[in-house]
């Protein structure tokens, strides 16, 4: 599974669910089924500080006072400038506005939003001219959303219970594919948010439907599929072959789409194959056991520097993609049900949030080749995913916290927090947005905004969705 973007969309659909729909009880029904399915963080930090990473002993019991660690160098501190206060909505909204969220990618930002009547919109923002490449497109009325996701070569919506709306099918969950370039609608196709595994690429959407057995290859132009595989995978086991690099998330809260153009599907019979995405054919053909979590849990599979990584309740599970070596499993010394492992340091360390109350968490740091802890740390607030960098994690909540790899917290943040680059963060909270920089400790107030979701950026812009409409405000030089 695409799991950088999972527990992200997870959140966004317990944030979504917080606003009841019109009375539809499988609404609820459903909402209440997605909660139940806490996935976990998202993603890596650097090969590069990974030398930092102390024995467990010494993390899990620290001095009364932590020593900041050596970090690599850190970029220049951004020379954040103040938004200009009289910028207007670049897309104004129709109406009360229930949620938005934005996708920056260069030059360009990509913004979906649901209005408090149901109606789900989506429209595009050109940063060089400050203007909408077109129209706002309404998709009609949904019961729910779980976002969007957007690659060069099409955005996909995630729609909900569309009932009584001419482009879905009988109600069900749609994903609709709009064309970037000109916000037309080019295909829908019925899916399960709940009961599928997703890996965009730049042409192409690889989907398996878990409980059908049932793989495809999509053209994102015509929806049409390139090849199919009837083989059953396991769960969570559609995977794209990410580098440690490729996880790490700035500008937003996804990671970019995958380079390499290989995808790898576990087969429910222990068979894992590494195919190209275009033609379908194996490339190569290794076994690993499907480890499983038992009824009541899920499974979770992800790939990063050429190693498979399963876990599965208390084991957790590795192979080698060139088949230098046999697959292997441990047991974790610590207790990871109910999150959503992800990588967080080079060597198969991975990271997972815990006993999220809402008011506080636990981020926990595990070697996935012995199932040891490496380190644990408690957490303010609700923690809505972990974002890598190349410098350290940010654990993106309200307040958020950005931690050495090591686990030594290196600034906490008044607010949800982003990186825009390595070092460097945007902070939006109750006071406005900010801007701050790791290296000096600095914090420069860029502006108020009331934002309605969740914003993205490039290195100069920022993209929300407001009260009024999808704003772009320059932040940096």
């Amino acid at each position: 599974m695409s799991t950088e973007l999972e527990r992200f969309y997870a959140r966004l659909a317990d944030r979504v669910d917080a606003v009841p729909p019109p009375e539809l009880s499988a609404v609820r029904a459903r909402a209440a089924q997605r909660r139940r399915r806490s996935f976990g963080g998202l993603l890596a930090a650097g090969a590069a500080v990974v030398a930092a990473l102390f024995g467990a002993q010494a993390v899990l019991a620290p001095a009364a006072t932590p020593v900041r660690p050596v970090l690599p160098a850190l970029p220049a501190a951004t020379d954040f400038v103040p938004f200009d206060g009289s910028a207007a909505p670049v897309i104004r909204f129709t109406g009360p506005v229930r949620f938005g969220m934005t996708s920056t990618a260069g030059e360009r930002s990509y913004a979906m939003w649901m209005a408090e009547d149901g109606t789900e919109w989506v429209g595009a923002v050109d940063l060089t001219t400050g203007k909408a490449l077109w129209p706002a497109l309404s998709l009609g009325k949904f019961g729910d959303t779980n976002g969007f996701e957007v690659s060069a070569g099409a955005i996909l919506l995630l729609t909900e219970q569309g009932f009584d709306n001419p482009l879905i099918k009988d109600g069900s969950d749609t994903i609709i594919a709009v064309d970037p370039a000109t916000g037309k609608i080019m295909w829908t196709l019925p899916y399960s948010f709940n009961d599928t595994d997703r890996v965009l690429y730049d042409d192409t959407l690889v989907i398996t439907w878990v409980q059908r057995g049932v793989t495809e290859a999509l053209d994102l132009r015509t929806g049409k599929a390139r090849w199919t595989v009837t083989d059953r995978v396991a769960q969570s086991g559609t995977n794209a072959m990410r580098t440690l690099a490729e996880s790490y998330v700035v500008g937003g809260l996804t990671a970019r789409v995958p380079a390499d153009r290989r995808v790898v599907l576990h087969l429910a019979d222990g068979r894992v194959q590494v195919r190209d995405v275009v033609s379908g054919k194996v490339e190569r053909e290794l076994a690993a056991p499907v480890l499983s979590a038992g009824p009541d849990l899920l499974r979770q599979e992800t790939v990063v520097d050429g190693t498979l990584y399963q876990f599965a309740g208390a084991k957790v599970g590795t192979l080698r993609l060139d088949g230098s070596a046999a697959a292997s499993e441990a047991t974790l010394q610590a207790t990871l049900a109910g999150s959503w492992p992800s990588p967080c340091a080079a060597g198969g360390v991975f990271c997972a949030v815990t006993d999220d109350t809402g008011d506080s968490a636990k981020l926990t740091a595990v070697d996935a080749h012995s199932g040891a802890t490496v380190w644990q740390r408690d957490l303010k607030g609700m923690v809505r995913g972990v974002l890598p960098s190349g410098v350290g994690l940010l654990a993106m909540g309200e307040p958020s916290a950005v931690l050495a790899v090591d686990g030594t917290p290196l600034a906490e943040l008044d607010g949800s927090a982003m990186w825009i680059e390595p070092g460097n963060l945007l902070v939006i909270g109750q006071s406005g947005v900010s801007g701050h920089q790791l290296a000096t400790g600095d914090d420069v107030a860029l502006g108020q905004l009331a934002v309605t979701g969740y914003c993205s950026a490039n290195a100069t812009m920022l993209t929300c969705p407001t009260k009024d409409g999808i704003g772009v405000y320059r932040y940096a030089r």
